[in-house]
C-alpha cells in the first residue's frame, strides 16, 4: 500500500506543478502588456491639528511594491518608478494615528499630502489579512496586534508570553521552551500560525511540539480570533497568529543592526544580527542570524520546597536553545514585487520531568547540572527548513498573490537508556508543499472582491524506535470567494469556502515494539472530508467614536493523524493514548460582536463571543491502567481513548485605554478576559484558561536630559482561580504578578543605542499556570528575572 501512496502522492505533485509551471508562463506574459510608464508618488506630511506642522520622520509603506520612505525634513516624500493603478500607502509615525491611504495612480506624477491626527489613545496597526490591508477598526472580527518593540519591551524568552498579556490569549507550557498558544480555549491542530505568505506546518497536534516560529526579524504579530478559515485556510477554527517579517530598506539604502540579551533568572544569552538594502533599481535583500541559550530556570517562590531543599529551586531540565537563519532576496518593479525567502530554526528543548536521581544529588552538584549548557535526554531536537517565494503582480483592474512553498520539519526526541546514554525514541520528518493563488479587485469602487485557491500536499514519516502516529499522506484542496461592500459608514464582508482533505495512514512498522497489555492494531487508514466554510460580518460607524461589529462564521478541522491512529505511551503525558477511526471533523459555528467608543481621552472596546462545536475531540479517562515497558523500563499508564462530543464555547473581553490630554505622558490601560467552555451532554472542556484581568501604566516622554524616548512601565496581572475542570484535570489557585520595564535611547557621538530593562515577576511568586504541563508533577513557573536588552542599529549606506 505504501507504493500506491507514493506514487498517488508524486502524481499529485507532478499535477501541482504543471498548473504551476502553466500559472508562471501567464504571469510573465502579463508583464508585457501592463505598460512601461513610470510613475512617481510624493507629498508631505502633517499634523492635522496644526497644518503648518510637518512631520519629520514618518514611515510610509506601499505592500504591492514592498517600498518604504521616511518623511524628512520639511515632511517631504517621494515614491519613483512606480505603476498606474490602486494602491495603499500605510503611513505610521510614533505619537500619531496610523493612516491608511487608497492612491489611484492616473497621471505620471501623483501629489498626495498626507494629514496625521495625534494618537490620544494607542497607535492602531495596519493588519494584513485576507492579503488585504486594514486598519483594525475596518474588520467585522476581533483582531490585535504587537508591534517589535512592543514585544521586545516585554523582556519574555518567549514571544508567545508577550502576546499572553492580551486578553482572549493565553499559552500551554512546558517550561519556557515550550509554549502553545490558546486562543479562546481553542489549541493545537484547531488554530494556524501564518508566515512568508504561508501556514507554518510542524505537527501542531502534540500539547508538547512549541510553537517554531523564527522570530529573528518579525516586526508584527497579528492576532485573530475566531473562526479565520477564508483568510488563513482550513484548521483556523480558532482563529490564526500572523507573523510579519520587517519592511525593507529605503530606496537606495542599506541598514542593520545587532541586538544582545542577558536573562538572569535562566542565564539566558541571546545575540542576534541582520543587515538589509535596497538599490536604486529595486532590488532588495535582507540576512539575519541568531543564537540564544537557557540553563534551567528557577522557580518562584512556595510554600513547598522541591527535591532536597537545595538553595536554588530548579524546574529540572527546563534548559533550551535555538539557532536560527533567514535570508531574503527579492525586487520591486512597476509591474509589483516578488520575494523568496529562507528560514532555517534549530530548538534544542529539554523535556521537564519527575528525577527521581536527583534526590540523591549534593546540592552543587545538581545546581551545576542544570546550569550546564549541554542537553542530556529526554531533550528535543526540532529542525525547520522554510523556502517560500511570495508574489505580487499589479494587473489595471486589480491584483495577483501567488505564494509558493516547501518546509521539511526533522524532530527527534531523545530519551535516557539504562548504560546512561541517549536513544531516539521519537522520530517524525514531515514534508510540506503549500500554494496560495487568488485574485483581487482594487477596491478603487463600494464593490471589491477576491477568489482563490489554496491548498497542501503532506507527508509524514517516522525514524525513531517508536510510532506515537502513524506514516501520513494528505492532500487538501480548496477554494474560496470573498467580497466587501462599502456604504456611507457601513462595510459588509461575507464569503465561503469549500476544501477537500484526503488522508492515508499506515502503521509505523520501523520501531521497537513496545510490551504492553493492550493489543496494537495494524492500521491501513483511508478518509476523506470535505471541509465547508463560511462568513458573514459587518462594522457600522453608526456615531462618532461609535463602531458596532458583528460577525457570524463557520469554523471546520479534520482529525489529525494522532486522534485517528495513535496507539501507545505518550510518556511525557503519563497516559497510554488511542486513536479513534471513527472520528468526524469538528464543525463551529461561532458568533462575534463588538463594541467599541473612542473619545477624546478614554477607549472602550468591548468583545463577545459564543462558538458552538459540533463533533469536538477530546481525551476521555477510561478508568484502566496499561502496564507498559519501553525500553526496558516498566510503566503503569491511564488509558485514554479519542472521542467526541458537542460542545459550547463562549466569554468576552474588554479593554480600556486612559490618555488624557492634561497628562499627555501617562498611558493606563485595563484588560480582562474569560472564557467558558463546557460539553452539552455535562462537564468541562480542557485546558480553558482562568479568567485574567491585567491592568498597565505607562509613562513616556520624547526626551529626558540624554534619554530619547524614555519609557516606564507597570504591569499588574491577576488571574483568577481555576476549578471548572476536565476528567483530567486539578484546579489551580488564583495569582498576581508584578512585571516592571524600563528603557529608553541614547546617542554615543553619533551612534544610537536602544536599551531596556525589563523585571518580571517581581516579586518572586510562586505560582502554577492552569495550562502548564508540569503542575501536575508539582513544578511551578519561572521565579523573577531580570532582562536586559540592547540594541544597536546602524546605517551602512544612504543613496541619494
Amino acid at each position: 500500500m505504501r507504493s500506491i501512496l507514493t506514487f498517488d502522492i508524486l502524481n499529485q505533485q507532478h499535477c501541482m506543478t504543471n498548473s504551476i509551471r502553466v500559472f508562471w508562463i501567464s504571469i510573465f506574459l502579463l508583464f508585457s502588456v501592463t505598460g512601461q510608464a513610470q510613475y512617481t508618488l510624493s507629498g508631505i506630511v502633517s499634523d492635522k491639528s496644526d497644518k503648518t506642522k510637518l512631520i519629520e520622520g514618518a514611515t510610509l509603506f506601499i505592500p504591492e511594491f514592498n517600498r518604504i520612505d521616511l518623511s524628512k525634513e520639511g515632511g517631504t516624500y517621494i515614491f519613483r518608478n512606480l505603476h498606474q493603478g490602486r494602491i495603499n500607502v500605510q503611513v505610521t509615525r510614533a505619537g500619531y494615528r496610523s493612516r491608511l491611504v487608497q492612491v489611484s495612480l492616473k497621471d505620471s506624477a501623483t501629489v498626495v499630502n498626507v494629514e496625521m491626527e495625534p494618537a490620544l489613545i494607542d497607535l492602531q496597526e495596519v493588519t494584513v489579512t485576507g492579503n488585504r490591508e486594514r486598519l483594525p477598526d475596518m474588520v467585522p472580527y476581533a483582531l490585535s496586534t504587537m508591534t517589535r518593540d512592543e514585544l521586545e519591551r516585554q523582556g519574555a524568552v518567549h514571544v508567545l508570553s508577550a502576546l499572553a498579556y492580551q486578553p482572549g490569549i493565553d499559552k500551554i507550557t512546558l517550561g519556557n521552551g515550550i509554549q502553545k498558544p490558546v486562543i479562546r480555549g481553542l489549541s493545537f491542530n484547531r488554530l494556524l500560525i501564518y508566515q512568508y505568505g504561508t501556514r507554518i506546518e510542524n505537527q501542531p497536534w502534540d500539547d508538547r511540539h512549541d510553537m517554531g516560529v523564527n522570530e529573528n526579524g518579525v516586526d508584527q504579530v497579528e492576532v485573530l480570533k475566531g473562526p479565520a478559515a477564508l483568510m488563513a485556510g482550513p484548521d483556523a477554527l480558532a482563529g490564526a497568529i500572523i507573523f510579519t517579517d520587517e519592511k525593507p530598506a529605503a530606496l537606495g539604502t542599506t541598514s542593520g543592526d545587532v541586538d544582545l540579551g542577558f536573562f538572569t533568572n535562566t542565564l539566558g544569552i541571546r545575540g542576534r544580527a541582520g543587515v538589509k538594502g535596497m538599490n536604486n533599481n529595486g532590488l532588495f535583500y535582507s540576512f539575519r542570524g541568531g543564537w540564544q541559550s537557557h540553563t534551567s530556570y528557577i522557580q518562584g517562590e512556595g510554600e513547598e520546597r522541591q527535591k532536597n531543599e537545595i538553595d536554588k529551586d530548579f524546574a529540572p531540565n527546563s534548559k533550551f536553545g535555538s539557532t536560527d537563519a533567514k535570508l531574503v532576496l527579492g525586487t520591486s518593479k512597476r509591474w509589483g514585487v516578488s520575494k523568496l525567502t529562507y528560514s532555517y530554526l534549530r530548538q534544542q528543548i529539554g523535556i521537564v520531568e519527575q528525577e527521581d536521581e536527583s534526590q540523591y544529588l549534593e546540592p552543587e552538584q545538581f545546581t551545576e547540572e542544570q546550569r550546564d549548557r549541554e542537553f542530556e535526554a529526554p531533550y528535543q531536537d526540532v529542525t525547520n527548513h522554510i523556502v517560500s517565494s511570495e508574489n505580487s503582480i499589479l494587473l489595471p483592474g486589480g491584483r495577483i498573490n501567488a505564494n509558493l512553498s516547501f518546509q521539511h520539519n526533522d524532530r527527534k526526541e531523545f530519551e535516557p537508556t539504562a548504560d546512561g546514554g541517549k536513544e531516539k525514541a521519537i522520530g517524525l520528518r514531515l514534508n510540506t508543499l503549500t500554494y496560495d493563488l487568488r485574485y483581487g479587485s482594487d477596491g478603487e469602487k463600494r464593490f471589491e472582491w477576491s477568489v482563490g485557491t489554496q491548498g497542501y500536499i503532506q507527508g509524514n514519516r517516522n525514524n525513531g524506535l517508536e510510532g506515537l502516529v502513524p506514516d501520513a499522506d494528505i492532500t487538501n484542496l480548496g477554494v474560496y470567494g470573498m467580497i466587501h461592500y462599502d456604504w456611507k459608514n457601513l462595510r459588509i464582508m461575507a464569503g465561503g469556502r469549500i476544501d477537500s482533505r484526503s488522508m492515508d495512514l499506515e502503521s509505523y512498522e520501523g520501531g521497537e515494539e513496545t510490551d504492553s497489555t493492550e493489543i496494537r492494531p495494524e492500521i491501513e487508514l483511508e478518509k476523506e472530508y470535505t471541509l465547508l466554510n463560511g462568513s458573514v460580518g459587518l462594522v457600522w460607524k453608526f456615531h462618532k467614536g461609535w463602531t458596532l461589529k458583528g460577525n457570524f462564521g463557520t469554523g471546520v478541522t479534520a482529525p489529525n493523524y494522532l486522534q485517528l491512529a495513535t496507539y501507545g505511551p505518550h510518556e511525557g503525558a503519563y497516559r497510554f493514548e488511542i486513536g479513534n477511526q471513527q472520528l468526524e471533523q469538528e464543525q463551529s459555528r461561532e458568533t462575534d460582536l463588538g463594541l467599541s467608543w473612542e473619545g477624546r481621552w478614554l477607549a472602550i472596546n468591548a468583545q463577545a463571543f459564543y462558538n458552538q462545536v459540533a463533533n469536538f475531540i477530546y481525551l476521555q479517562n477510561t478508568g484502566r491502567f496499561d502496564s507498559v515497558t519501553v525500553a526496558g523500563k516498566d510503566s503503569l499508564y491511564p488509558v485514554y481513548n479519542y472521542v467526541q462530543n458537542s460542545a459550547t464555547l463562549s466569554g468576552g473581553e474588554l479593554t480600556l485605554n486612559i490618555h488624557h490630554p492634561k497628562a499627555s505622558w501617562v498611558d493606563l490601560q485595563l484588560a480582562y478576559g474569560m472564557t467558558v467552555g463546557e460539553l452539552d451532554r455535562g462537564g468541562n472542556l480542557p485546558f480553558i484558561p482562568a479568567n485574567k484581568t491585567v491592568a498597565s501604566l505607562s509613562i513616556h516622554k520624547p526626551r529626558l536630559n540624554y534619554l530619547y524616548e524614555p519609557f516606564a512601565r507597570i504591569v499588574l496581572s491577576n488571574y483568577a482561580k481555576q476549578d471548572k475542570l476536565a476528567e483530567f484535570e486539578q484546579a489551580t489557585d488564583g495569582y498576581q504578578l508584578i512585571d516592571l520595564h524600563l528603557g529608553g535611547s541614547f546617542h554615543w557621538g553619533r551612534q544610537q543605542f536602544d536599551i531596556t530593562v525589563s523585571v518580571n515577576n517581581l516579586l518572586n511568586e510562586g505560582y502554577f499556570n492552569h495550562l502548564s504541563l508540569i503542575r501536575a508533577i508539582g513544578y511551578r513557573e519561572m521565579g523573577r528575572n531580570v532582562a536586559i536588552r540592547l540594541r544597536v542599529p546602524f546605517g551602512i549606506h544612504n543613496g541619494s
